[in-house]
């Protein structure tokens, strides 16, 4: 790590993206989801790039990343739903209750 991420255009090494970059590249894929008629859509992805989809899913704009953190756990699983009336939810957060020890 060439650096700690301090704010969301602070970037760890100096060819990653920064959180921001993240949210621009997710944004359009994020409005494609909101826009289906599937009911049920399985993402998969790296931690960091998920926790900045949770951000959006609770509606936050990006720069509220800088004072809130949604972290997750390597192989955790998400549920999110939208419900009758709109409502986005998260039922389970970086959920590792598969996983038997």
């Amino acid at each position: 790590m060439e650096c700690q991420e301090k704010t969301i255009d602070d970037r760890m090494f100096s060819d990653a993206e920064s959180r921001r970059d993240v949210w621009n590249r997710l944004r359009p894929f994020y409005d494609m989801i909101m826009n289906s008629d599937e009911e049920n859509i399985i993402i998969v992805s790296h931690g960091d790039s998920l926790s900045v989809f949770h951000a959006m899913w609770f509606g936050l704009e990006v720069e509220m990343l800088n004072q809130c953190g949604l972290f997750g756990m390597s192989g955790g699983v998400s549920f999110m739903q939208k419900n009758e009336d709109g409502k986005h939810i998260i039922r389970r957060l970086s959920d590792m209750s598969y996983i038997s020890e």
